[in-house]
């Protein structure tokens, strides 16, 4: 794997790391970084897995302001398609607008 690309905005991927352990992270990072354009990944803590993205945005619990920030840092984003493995939170999707393409698994299909 090279070195950072460059942040496509408006465009990328993002991977919902949500709940994830490390080898499942890692094994996502290998399959979705060379097929895109910029790989931003929202996870809830920083792990050495993380360094190959990117873009990595940590969750932490930052009170309503905070959620609702992070909310509209997504949706402003446009990014081209959603990876969210897990499912960790399932009502993620429905609070994104204008709503990306949304994968619950990395196959291509």
């Amino acid at each position: 794997m090279q070195g950072k690309r460059p942040i496509k905005e408006p465009g990328g991927v993002l991977l919902v790391a949500l709940g994830m352990v490390e080898a499942d992270i890692e094994a996502a990072i290998e399959t979705l970084y060379p097929t895109t354009s910029s790989l931003t990944i929202l996870a809830s803590k920083n792990i050495a897995a993380l360094t190959k993205a990117d873009e990595v945005w940590i969750y932490a619990p930052l009170g309503l302001r905070g959620f609702l920030a992070l909310l509209r840092r997504i949706s402003w984003r446009h990014f081209d398609a959603v990876y969210q493995p897990n499912r960790k939170p399932r009502w993620l999707k429905y609070l994104i607008w204008p709503r990306p393409h949304w994968h619950y698994s990395l196959s291509k299909a």
